[in-house]
């Protein structure tokens, strides 16, 4: 059959059999008779069947420069981690501005050492289940240290940017602001953190406990292309200058050595970064706005 969401009205089909459902697009958990909203607020994410570090390891193997027999490193530990993150389902636009617009569905891990990394985390919005005490018992569980309160103002902030920020790309003002922060649930999100050695050497890596992405993870840089990549930003280096120092006998001026050589050394250092690191941190789905962590040196 087809039930309507009470919070975004998207319309979808659930099974006959079901009496609670929860939306595929905002997140909302209700009862599909009459509407209403399930009382229920703490849910879990459940792990997937697969072993998560022979994905990580598959995932390594295909990147730039890893060693062809990284898929059989040595793994010294596997330990699974219950984050506690609270879903919030944003909606906020402008009264005066009807451009203006903003519709989010948002996590915001409220503890563990984890906070970090999945401060900026895609999470699902499908799959999540009422919370079942057995998963304390299947790995490291803890408890929030931020409250729902705490995380609400957060998201409402978030909010409030993102709208004034989207106004400020029109050159407009946002003016008074209709802002929905609907709290979705405490949720249990399962998250894999592997170590492995290769070389002598301990690397720490963090998988995605729902599908095996790969969160944050650590390889080590064959030799052969780290001289390559020395090779390659040298010579873009060495480019930089040739053409600057042709701009110079053109135009008359040492200016064009000076932008030459700046423009070179810009982009050699960005391939030197990238390549010319004995450990390189990867990424399947976080881009931070500092730069991008598929290529950040350790």
């Amino acid at each position: 059959m087809e039930v309507t969401c009470p919070t975004c009205s998207a319309r979808f089909k659930v099974p006959d059999t079901v009496s609670i459902a929860t939306c595929p697009y905002c997140g909302t958990t209700f009862h599909v008779q009459t509407g209403e909203e399930s009382k229920v607020d703490h849910f879990f994410f459940p792990p997937m069947r697969e072993d998560p570090a022979g994905k990580l390891l598959k995932f390594l193997s295909r990147q730039y420069g890893a060693p062809a027999d990284i898929v059989d490193a040595k793994v010294t530990k596997k330990e699974l981690h219950w984050v506690p993150v609270y879903f919030f389902y944003l909606h906020g636009r402008s009264k005066s501005r009807e451009t203006v617009e903003e519709v989010e569905f948002l996590g915001i891990p409220a503890g563990s050492p984890f906070k970090t990394l999945l401060a900026e985390y895609p999470f699902p919005i499908r799959g999540k289940r009422f919370f079942d005490e057995a998963v304390v018992k299947k790995g490291k569980y803890y408890e929030p240290d931020v409250d729902r309160e705490e995380a609400e103002r957060i998201a409402r902030s978030r909010l409030e940017s993102a709208l004034k920020k989207e106004a400020s790309e029109e050159s407009a003002y946002a003016g008074e602001l209709e802002l929905n922060v609907k709290f979705q649930g405490l949720v249990h999100y399962p998250l894999w953190e592997i170590h492995y050695e290769y070389g002598g050497e301990r690397f720490v890596n963090f998988v995605d406990g729902t599908d095996g992405r790969v969160i944050r993870a650590e390889y080590p840089l064959m030799s052969e292309a780290r001289k390559k990549a020395t090779l390659l930003g040298s010579g873009v280096i060495g480019s930089g200058l040739i053409l600057g120092i042709i701009a110079s006998a053109v135009g008359g001026s040492p200016w064009g050595i000076i932008g030459g050589l700046a423009g070179g050394v810009a982009g050699g250092i960005g391939i030197f970064m990238k390549g010319s690191v004995k450990k390189r941190t990867v990424s399947e789905v976080i881009k931070a706005g500092r730069g991008n962590v598929y290529f950040q040196p350790v």
